[in-house]
């Protein structure tokens, strides 16, 4: 819609696929100059728009040579647009769904990819094909939909590491997961230093939150109140709460409840675990630096003993993967496998008592998921 002066819309047609972007002598393309009054309305219908380019340049000839239309109402024109809107995102602007994205429905809505430069540059591309390509194949380029909605660079979460590889990885984990990009900060993990003040801050931290109460990785995310999660289960947790790994769960209703209750169960079982590992590691290592005497005996029953009750909690991981197969909690992915998986990586790489024969249903669930996407690059970062 045209209010004010009097302006011409043009329209030219497109570039044929044909031609590869330049103009052939034998191909003519046609321009029309449509004068658009004030309080007129120009309709661009789908073919239209298909074939043809459309805009309204900027008039810079003088007053003089302008008519009475065009020098009315001072010479300013207000242009209105209304478009038929397909694509819509949540209030937050945290979900995304509709033609234009990658989940169609609002029940499945995906997660707008905050900082995917990849995304960005498609969606980017894609316009520009469909801007000068008169045979541009809306399906082929837009049909899997676009989760970007910001072309501008975008603050990215920080995320700061800590000491200990698997709450590292359990977190990295369901970041690669859920797609989220971040920004890595803080100290220097080889060397173990720790600024002053941050140390300070991990000291009277309890253990239910995470694996250590000295010191935790900390999300820093980008809302408004710049949200800071200390621990690596309290980050699985916060990021689940807001990036849901499998929606349906929410959009079907089922019984969130009992979700939430396996979650923290199955959390707190792999720290179960982890800690259960420790402690066997920390008692052969123990016994392997003592020299052989008979005050070794209570050592090595320690090590018996602690080899028992490890042994025991991870049949009972042995049974979770039998039962949920292909995953390690439902039959997708969730938050238990970012918990777990990790766990169990740690254990496979430095136990020997590890076997395909003895834990099947492990070996193949731990081979499944490290071919998932990303995660090669991951552990190649952590120097595995």
């Amino acid at each position: 819609m045209s209010i004010g002066a009097q302006r011409v819309m043009t329209l030219r047609t497109k570039k044929s696929k044909r031609t590869n972007g330049v103009d052939s002598p034998n191909i003519s393309r046609y321009t029309q100059r449509i004068p658009m009054p004030h309080n007129s309305v120009f309709v661009l219908g789908p073919n239209t728009n298909m074939q043809w380019l459309h805009g309204v340049r900027a008039d810079k000839r003088p007053a003089q040579q302008k008519s009475e239309e065009e020098r009315s109402f001072g010479g300013e024109r207000i242009s209105l647009t209304f478009r038929q809107i397909g694509t819509f995102t949540s209030q937050n602007n945290r979900k995304i769904w509709g033609q234009g994205a990658r989940n169609k429905s609002q029940s499945m809505a995906g997660w707008v990819r905050a900082g995917d430069d990849a995304e960005m540059e498609a969606m980017v591309i894609a316009f520009g094909r469909e801007n000068h390509q008169a045979e541009f194949d809306w399906l082929a380029e837009y049909g899997k939909g676009f989760d970007v909605i910001n072309l501008l660079p975008v603050t990215k979460p920080k995320l700061a590491l800590c000491r200990h590889k698997v709450a590292n990885l359990r977190v990295q984990l369901s970041l690669l997961e859920k797609k989220i990009p971040y920004d890595l900060e803080g100290h220097n993990i080889e060397s173990g230093t720790m600024d002053e003040s941050r140390e300070k801050r991990h000291q009277s931290r309890p253990w239910s939150h995470g694996l250590s109460n000295i010191e935790n990785p900390i999300f820093r995310d980008t809302d408004e109140d710049s949200s800071e999660t200390q621990g690596d289960l309290a980050i699985l947790f916060y990021l689940e709460k807001l990036f849901p790994c499998n929606p349906s769960e929410v959009s079907e209703a089922r019984d969130l409840k009992s979700i939430n209750k396996r979650n923290y169960s199955r959390a707190a079982q792999s720290n179960e675990l982890l800690f259960a590992w420790q402690n066997l590691r920390s008692q052969s290592m123990g016994s392997k630096n003592q020299p052989p005497t008979t005050s070794n005996r209570p050592t090595s029953s320690g090590t018996d003993m602690a080899t028992v009750a490890f042994e025991k909690d991870l049949d009972i991981w042995e049974g979770f993967a039998k039962e949920n197969k292909p995953f390690i909690a439902d039959q997708h992915w969730t938050m238990i496998d970012c918990a777990f998986w990790p766990v169990l990586n740690e254990i496979v790489q430095n136990w020997k008592g590890f076997r395909l024969q003895k834990y099947p249903e492990l070996s193949g669930y731990h081979e499944r998921v490290i071919k998932r996407e990303g995660l090669q690059s991951l552990l190649a970062e952590q120097g595995e």
